[in-house]
């Protein structure tokens, strides 16, 4: 076993090195063998079972500096001590009269002070001046910090476009939400297991499945009885993150149930496992619950491998872990399956866009802070495209008064490559949740639970869900979960209130948002990535609606599936439409039922000169055909 060889292994070290330091000074003295015997005996015991301790608790990776064995001066550490005190209590009851111990009587030599000193300088050296050094020479100065910034493999683009997103893949729960919904259908369906297990908000993982985003967590034990007394959880839990009223899904059957979880006793614990199954030579990081596209579990693990000394760790491979059988299947990092979402940890990412930010343009000592770029929050999972998410990282000077970008990371989840996008203007941070906070149609004082950048119309946009908490008042906590109530979209480079199309559905969010784009554009042209659709027909309905400050027209045309809008800044015409009239113009297709002109003309109303009014010099005089006759 491993636990059992590694132990070995350190109990040998830490022995060799304090018999040397003991045998110093032993050898010239008058001790019986008999005491060195018990002396060896009895530390080499003591040493394989704190190291025993040692690796199966706290399972050291054997990489890096002194290729990860530092955990071995813990051991050393503690016997160098007790060797100390094993000189010195005996004389000092000596000297107050009492009776000597035991190990006066020939264990106690001046050998042990030696075997004492000598493995206290030796943690010192190794665990403190070598650590030192090697940080100093490694991360320190203008040729490690230019090191450290080119780890991620960063593609600087000169377009500040972002990728389009897939409307009918916005993510409209939160975790909270999630929480919510999870712990509904936890109590729900007449198995008690609430009594038993729980399912913690944070390990409420965000993934696709069969092309739909869901987020998924596992059945966790409420307490450690429950765990002694059951080898595994039941399953896992399944909540629809595009819909937020859909139902949520528990899955309990034979196939979904977790042998295997974090934070799970002894040899239970997913981590352990994996480390006692020989992968020991990495550091065993962000375990993460996927499901494949028939709904089977699995875990993934990252393995990572620090290339400038203590850090600069770089994904080496990926342990998919099967959550009810325990086998694990090793891939290299660009050969996982393709359901797999995402292998590069999110705490890695945001160290490497750390160092990036602050060391590839500006020298190491840089009081001033010129040129550098820091990190807004933590990295989003964005689902840009529904099969392959990205890391989403803004970036901002680093200046603390500054509120917009300077640009926008986004990092492949399955490989160490980022691309930057000069995406500037973009306002960031609390301001932004302040924005949404701030719109006079969130009468209620709703929470934002979450934001996210999207590129919607061409235009970068922020999305957020408000929520209602259902338990604490603080947003920062809201442990019991949250039911979401509206979203929120916003231009990204017009953080205002005033501007925030709030709606209780994402569709008509998004027509409300389209709206505002087409009349804050002037001329309602609001860029698409794809091409428009031309309808040309007769009205059959035309009504006008107050939408805000703005009058929006809802227009059925004959034959068509939608229903079209138009606002006024599209053409003078529309206040004068009738049923009949026919109409003309352009939109751009989606899934929606409702859709909104691009361009729009009433081709019925004719706004030509007036009888007997006078040609002006600039006008062209309209030619009209004299009409022939044909003879009978």
């Amino acid at each position: 076993m491993a636990v059992l060889l590694l132990s070995f292994i350190g109990t040998l070290v830490v022995m060799i090195l304090l018999t040397i330091g003991r045998l110093v000074f032993g050898r010239r003295e008058k001790s019986a063998r008999g005491g060195f015997l018990r002396w060896l005996i009895g530390y080499t015991v003591f040493n394989f079972l704190l190291s025993v301790l040692i690796v199966y608790f706290s399972r050291p990776a054997l990489t890096g500096p002194f290729w990860g064995w530092q955990w071995v001066l813990w051991p050393l550490f503690l016997s160098s001590l007790g060797n100390l005190v094993s000189f010195f209590v005996p004389a000092m009851e000596a000297a107050s009269g009492r009776s000597l111990s035991r190990l006066s009587s020939g264990q106690t030599t001046r050998g042990a002070v030696a075997a004492g000193i000598l493995g206290l300088v030796i943690v010192g050296v190794v665990g403190l001046v070598a650590p030192l050094l090697i940080s100093i020479f490694t991360t320190w100065f203008d040729v490690n910090t230019k090191a450290l910034a080119a780890i991620p493999n960063v593609t600087e683009l000169k377009t500040d476009k972002l990728p389009a997103t897939d409307q009918n893949h916005i993510v409209l729960a939160s975790k909270s939400v999630a929480a919510y919904k999870g712990q509904q259908v936890l109590g729900s369906n007449g198995q008690n297991l609430g009594s038993e297990y729980n399912i913690d908000t944070d390990s409420y993982t965000l993934q696709s499945v069969k092309g739909h985003l869901y987020y998924v967590a596992p059945l966790s034990y409420n307490n450690i009885f429950v765990n002694l007394s059951n080898p595994q959880t039941p399953g896992f839990v399944v909540v629809d993150a595009e819909d937020p009223q859909a139902v949520p899904k528990l899955y309990t059957d034979k196939d979904a149930s977790l042998a295997y979880l974090p934070g799970a006793l002894l040899n239970q614990d997913l981590m352990r496992h994996v480390y006692l199954s020989g992968y020991t030579y990495g550091k065993l990081v962000d375990p993460t619950l996927e499901l494949d596209d028939n709904y089977h579990p699995y875990w993934t693990v990252s393995v990572m491998q620090p290339i400038r000394g203590y850090v600069g760790d770089v994904l080496t491979e990926v342990l998919l872990v099967d959550a009810h059988t325990g086998v694990i299947t090793k891939y290299a990092p660009g050969k996982v399956p393709a359901w797999v979402d995402r292998v590069m940890p999110s705490e890695t990412v945001q160290q490497y866009l750390d160092w990036w930010g602050r060391y590839h343009a500006a020298p190491w000592f840089n009081p001033s802070g010129a040129g550098q770029q820091v990190t807004v929050g933590t990295p989003e999972l964005l689902y840009n495209n529904v099969d392959r998410p990205v890391w989403l990282v803004p970036m901002t000077s680093s200046s603390s008064n500054d509120s917009s970008s300077t640009g926008v990371f986004l990092f492949d989840t399955h490989k160490n490559q980022a691309t930057f996008y000069p995406l500037q203007g973009v306002g960031v941070g609390d301001n932004v949740v302040k924005t949404f906070s701030s719109t006079r149609s969130n009468i209620r004082n709703y929470s934002v639970a979450s934001v996210q950048l999207y590129q919607i119309y061409d235009t970068p946009t922020w999305v957020a869900i408000y929520v209602q908490s259902t338990g604490s008042d603080s947003e920062e906590t809201q442990t019991s979960g949250a039911i979401f109530q509206a979203v929120g979209i916003v231009d990204a480079r017009n953080l205002n209130g005033s501007n925030v199309q709030f709606d209780t559905s994402l569709p008509q969010a998004l027509q409300s948002y389209q709206q505002w784009l087409a009349q804050s554009g002037g001329n309602g042209n609001i860029p698409s990535t794809t091409e428009a659709q031309k309808v040309k027909g007769k009205v059959t309905r035309i009504s006008s609606v107050l939408q805000g400050n703005n009058t929006v027209y809802y227009i059925q045309i004959e034959g068509q599936p939608y229903i079209f809008t138009a606002n006024l800044s599209l053409s003078p015409k529309l206040p004068l439409v009738q049923p009949g009239d026919i109409v003309e113009g352009t939109y751009d297709k989606s899934g929606n039922q409702v859709v909104n002109f691009k361009t729009f003309d009433d081709i019925s109303i004719n706004l030509g000169q007036s009888p007997g009014s006078t040609p002006t010099a600039t006008q062209t005089p309209v030619i009209v055909p004299t009409p022939t006759t044909t003879k009978k």
